[in-house]
């Protein structure tokens, strides 16, 4: 009796008695034991599992905020890049402007950018060296010449000489600037060429200018002038016959045609080296290439 159980159901009808074996119980009792745990369990995972999920909401809506973040960077980079691109193709456009300027080879142009940029600037610089440094343009501003470069009858001594430069029409007092860097040579009275007040500035690579029949001087001997820089007034002392300015650009001691020197600039760089003979030009030019593609 002791493996039994008696269960005693009572009703209208009467009690009724049911004998249980020991071991069903125990397996009720697991059972039940089992199910309780189990839920309990499934409970727990259950509250982890949504806590879980929870997480990863705020993790995709987090990754959501940051993929946004990156799209907007992304879009901003390719609008940046298609900005350079374009810069670069202007920049690419304008560097063949000034490749054809300065008079680069068709070679040159296959060379990487940077090579290229190199080249343009030594072109540009040596270009802008030459022309602060050799005389060009006129130092009074015209081109309007009453007497040219070679023989003519003077309009004093009356015979056949040689005139070693130009002499260009001008009031008295016209300003006079200096047609490139320099030292001053000579500043004063010429009472023995008849040039009356002279000034002369050697320049660079053995060039020098004379300005003749001056009303005044504005620099003193062994001053340094720039281009552009005033230097005297023009005037009518010496042997003159009325106020202009005599003008002369003198290489290496020898007397050359000022007039392809004063019509000189950037945008015609190329004629001199051809209308102007007696003067090594290449060697000239490849000697200042050289020292700036040093510098």
């Amino acid at each position: 009796m002791r493996d039994r159980l008696i269960i005693t159901i009572t009703d209208l009808n009467g009690s009724k008695h049911f004998n249980v074996h020991q071991i069903i119980k125990k397996i009720v009792l697991g059972i039940i034991l089992v199910t309780i745990v189990t839920f309990t369990l499934g409970t727990i995972i259950i509250k982890v599992l949504i806590n879980d999920v929870a997480n990863l909401e705020e993790k995709k809506d987090s990754l959501n905020d940051l993929n946004i973040d990156y799209e907007l960077r992304i879009n901003a980079l390719n609008s940046q890049i298609g900005q350079k691109s374009l810069e670069l193709k202007t920049f690419s456009d304008s560097l063949e402007d000034i490749e054809s300027l300065i008079g680069l080879r068709e070679d040159d142009k296959d060379l990487p950018l940077k090579e290229r940029v190199n080249l343009a600037k030594i072109g540009v610089t040596q270009k802008h060296h030459m022309l602060n440094s050799i005389p060009n343009g006129s130092p009074i501003g015209t081109n309007r010449a009453t007497d040219k470069f070679g023989w003519r009858i003077h309009p004093i001594k009356k015979k056949k000489v040689f005139h070693k430069g130009i002499d260009l029409k001008a009031k008295k007092n016209t300003l006079v600037r200096a047609p490139a860097d320099g030292i001053v040579e000579y500043a004063g009275y010429h009472k023995k060429s008849g040039f009356g007040k002279l000034l002369i500035i050697i320049h660079n690579y053995g060039f020098k200018s004379y300005y003749a029949h001056l009303n005044k001087i504005n620099v003193k001997f062994g001053e340094v002038v720039n281009k552009g820089q005033k230097i005297a007034l023009t005037g009518n002392t010496g042997l003159s016959n009325g106020p202009h300015l005599h003008y002369e650009v003198r290489y290496v001691g020898v007397s050359i045609d000022p007039t392809n020197f004063i019509n000189w600039n950037i945008n015609n760089y190329e004629s001199i080296f051809t209308k102007t003979k007696g003067i090594k030009w290449q060697s000239l030019v490849n000697m200042i290439a050289r020292n700036l593609a040093i510098q």
